[in-house]
């Protein structure tokens, strides 16, 4: 499957969900989304989710996760995931524009309406629309929602593209303070705080032994932390914590795999490069 394709089935799908004249409805976009792929071949549905990852992942910059932590007030790693996922469901034309330049979210009308009250503020965010594709396999295996991951496992390579994006395509990650420079009209449009009053998604917060300090200065551990979470391909939850050491500055970090959380440990600094809402929260501004 080519790209033009890929957009093609979304846009038609977007239209058979009536987002294009009408209000946006990520629920809608996606169950029209599965409809049609459900109408492909098996290797024609995985192609789809190959090419629907390499726009994700195109989508995996700074500045769209600083978009993210603007529009919805909230951030984290399945959250971002299915923000990047609403985007994909505005279609190819405001994708490619937030590719050449992610501010011109402030002037898509569902971030306006957003903006204005007239919309849900967690409007952008799809994880049905993430998973359009494995839910639209099932459909054409029995129900059986297995079958995708497995057929996804047999294969020898992915399908895609075939797109490799240049080594330094993300931007570094920067200053949070930055944000206004980067993002002018979004931040104008949707500054911090502007979601303060409302209640935020609930999000279990890790007891930290006081015992346990940095295990790479012995310092004391910010009392901030930053949870990450993501499911593993054996189906359970792999759960991260981020604190930062108040004396070496160094960010640590401790895991829970379902029977309890481990002890700190040195953080992989090039894996926290890609954790980009992790570094945003931690950093010292929108993550406050």
């Amino acid at each position: 499957m080519e790209i033009d394709e890929f957009w093609r089935i979304v846009d038609r799908a977007r239209d058979d969900a009536g987002v294009a004249t009408g209000p946006f409805d990520d629920a809608a976009v996606a169950e029209a989304l599965v409809a049609r792929l459900m109408t492909l071949s098996r290797d024609e549905i995985l192609d789809f989710d190959d090419l629907l990852g390499e726009v994700i992942a195109r989508l995996d910059t700074w500045e769209v996760a600083v978009a993210c932590q603007l529009i919805t007030g909230y951030i984290s790693d399945d959250a971002f995931s299915s923000f990047r996922a609403g985007l994909v469901g505005l279609g190819r034309r405001t994708v490619e524009q937030i590719f050449a330049d992610p501010d011109s979210l402030a002037g898509h009308p569902v971030v306006i309406d957003i903006a204005e009250g007239r919309c849900e503020r967690m409007a952008l965010y799809s994880e049905d629309l993430l998973f359009a594709a494995s839910s639209a396999f099932a459909g054409i295996s029995g129900g059986d929602e297995d079958a995708f991951w497995e057929a996804l496992d047999a294969r020898p390579e992915s399908a895609g593209s075939g797109e490799v994006l240049p080594p330094d395509w993300k931007p570094g990650a920067g200053d949070a303070e930055r944000a206004p420079e980067r993002l002018p009209r979004l931040w104008a449009l949707l500054p911090p705080g502007r979601w303060a009053s409302e209640p935020r998604p609930a999000k279990a917060v890790p007891q930290a032994d006081p015992h346990e300090g940095c295990p790479l200065c012995g310092g004391e551990l910010s009392a901030q932390s930053v949870g990450s979470s993501s499911r593993r391909d054996d189906g359970t939850i792999l759960t991260r914590e981020f604190r930062r050491c108040l004396d070496c500055s160094q960010v640590v970090e401790r895991t829970k795999r379902g029977d309890g959380w481990d002890a700190w440990r040195e953080t992989d600094t090039v894996e926290l490069d890609h954790l980009v809402s992790v570094r945003i929260l931690l950093s010292a501004g929108l993550g406050s």
